[in-house]
């Protein structure tokens, strides 16, 4: 997908990113094999992609005594929910405990209050090869996957599913109309204790995720881990 130019926080990091795609152009070229990358990945993952991972197992340290579901919303490849779904294998391997993901896996559907920086159809991801990926790593008993409209159909979702509860919510869409129908949801259902993520907060990438925090949100403390690059921002419902 072609990136259009920011001017606000979309520079913060630009100087790193012609070294970052000179490595990875590297990688390509000498065709590190497969099993390498994944078990020496430290070796190999640039540091903010794994500064991420490191982020959002915080967040699921922070809510592991807390009662409920993890869920995110905006699947895209994957990588958010099955890294839950993995570290509730390794450190909740008893619990009920599952990683509900909400997507319609046909890329951003822009409106006014969204980005001009992203065009329709970005981030779009196929969800037979998510599946085909759960299955393959046997995580198909965690994760659940809803290929739905959260704009549509979130609310015949939760009225079919009443016992849903949530500790942890990671949204990451980032669309206004998305989150706008997302955040009083999820936040309905997510326990007391529990910690609502935010992907993009005050980002020119996501404007409307901003707009619509302000709207449902404004009086609520939003937090952010200061070492954290994205996700950038989490509530704590009391």
């Amino acid at each position: 997908m072609k990136k259009k130019k920011g001017e606000f926080e979309t520079i913060k990091f630009q100087k790193r990113r012609k070294s970052f795609y000179r490595y990875t152009n590297y990688l390509e070229k000498e065709k590190i094999p497969t099993q390498d990358i994944l078990e020496h990945f430290s070796a190999y993952v640039g540091h903010m992609s794994l500064n991420r991972v490191l982020t959002l197992y915080e967040f699921f340290k922070m809510t592991r005594k807390t009662a409920g579901h993890i869920a995110e919303v905006g699947v895209y490849k994957g990588a958010g929910s099955i890294l839950f779904a993995k570290l509730l294998k390794i450190f909740q391997s008893e619990s009920l405990t599952q990683v509900h993901g909400f997507d319609w896996f046909n890329g951003a559907s822009l409106g006014e209050n969204d980005t001009k920086l992203t065009n329709n159809g970005d981030y779009k991801s196929n969800f037979y090869d998510l599946k085909q990926l759960i299955k393959k790593q046997d995580l198909k008993n965690i994760i659940k996957l809803h290929k739905l409209d959260i704009r549509k159909e979130l609310e015949d979702f939760f009225k079919k599913n009443q016992h849903l509860q949530f500790r942890l919510v990671f949204l990451d869409a980032g669309q206004y109309e998305v989150m706008k129908k997302a955040i009083p949801a999820f936040w309905e259902r997510l326990t007391p204790g529990g910690i609502m993520i935010f992907d993009h907060y005050s980002h020119e990438l996501a404007p409307g995720e901003a707009i619509a925090l302000r709207e449902v949100f404004h009086d609520k403390k939003i937090l952010t881990l200061e070492n954290s690059w994205m996700p950038n921002a989490y509530v704590i419902k009391e």
